[in-house]
């Protein structure tokens, strides 16, 4: 071998390693947003979070692609977002689900990962969107004595169907001289639940679950892996009695967590609810529901600490 192809050889072997060892922010910074998308392509989960500790790689997107994404954020039917925040200007995205002819479904994320979308593009490596919906929030903000919150956390149905749960909260620091009366000046809560649904033209539907939902108040008593708690009996007796008095609804379940049931006491049925979101540390106790309202979990205990908690919760004054 000459002592020229040597050189040529060597010079090819340390260009290789550089490539290989380059980081991995220097090739995204090389990233040319002419290029076309190349990505992996994957389900959806079922559970969809904004979990702020999430520190996985995102794959880039175009100028033009957040322009449009930017100007499209607060053109979508459903509940919108309370809290009066500004939207992160820095996005990727965190999976990509091939739809019926060609069309993509991506799951974006903020970089902050305090926020999350779903955009369906029209596909074959184009990042044109065709339409969008938020399905993931993780927000707080502190104003003086005020804590805002919004939770938005979205579950899939096995039709297909982004069940969307958004739970906002407004907490005012409690005077000392504050009166149970005076709770309602102090918290503010909403809840609501949209269905998003993808139709033949590849758009999202949207249906207010709550719309479609009577005004109710209920309790569902739950105990997992068929051990129930000492006491049990005699506790829960008590506290449907409780209920009663007060029309408050009320089941009793050790399975089928995920869509429970609520009857009314002639036994006609007033909606299904889903507790899994709420029960995932507690192997026994109660989630109170509301229409409107954040539900509230409860681990099981004595008669007299649960039935507070109702008190509390429903906003019985006279405790």
């Amino acid at each position: 071998m000459t002592k020229t192809n040597i050189i040529t050889l060597f010079c090819l072997c340390l260009a290789v390693v550089f490539t290989a060892c380059r980081p991995k922010n220097q090739q995204d910074a090389e990233y040319d947003n002419n290029d076309p998308m190349t990505y992996t392509t994957s389900i959806i989960a079922d559970t969809i979070l904004a979990d702020i500790r999430d520190q996985s790689d995102l794959y880039p997107v175009t100028d033009d692609f957040l322009e449009d994404f930017m100007e499209r954020v607060a053109e979508y039917e459903g509940k919108h977002i309370t809290i009066n925040t500004k939207m992160p200007e820095e996005w990727g995205i965190s999976c990509v689900e091939r739809l019926p002819e060609g069309r993509e479904l991506w799951l974006l994320r903020s970089m902050d990962r305090e926020w999350a979308y779903l955009v369906i593009t029209s596909g074959f490596g184009t990042q044109r969107i065709l339409d969008m919906v938020p399905v993931a929030v993780n927000l707080a903000l502190q104003d003086k004595d005020v804590l805002e919150t919004e939770i938005w956390e979205t579950y899939r149905e096995s039709d297909g169907s982004f069940i969307v749960h958004k739970n906002y909260e407004w907490i005012k620091n409690l005077d000392t001289n504050a009166t149970q009366s005076d709770i309602s000046e102090y918290q503010r809560h909403s809840y609501f639940v949209d269905r998003y649904t993808i139709n033949d033209l590849c758009r999202f539907e949207c249906t207010e679950v709550n719309d479609s939902v009577p005004e109710y108040s209920a309790v569902v008593f739950f105990y997992k892996e068929n051990v129930k708690p000492d006491e049990w009996d005699n506790v829960i007796e008590m506290l449907q009695a409780f209920c009663e008095d007060r029309n408050v609804f009320y089941e009793e379940v050790k399975t089928g967590f995920g869509d429970v049931a609520v009857h009314d006491f002639t036994l006609n049925e007033v909606t299904h609810v889903d507790m899994l979101p709420y029960i995932q540390d507690l192997p026994a106790g109660m989630v109170m529901f509301k229409k409107g309202e954040t539900p509230k979990a409860v681990r099981f205990g004595s008669f007299e600490r649960m039935q507070i908690e109702i008190k509390r919760y429903f906003k019985m004054l006279s405790l």
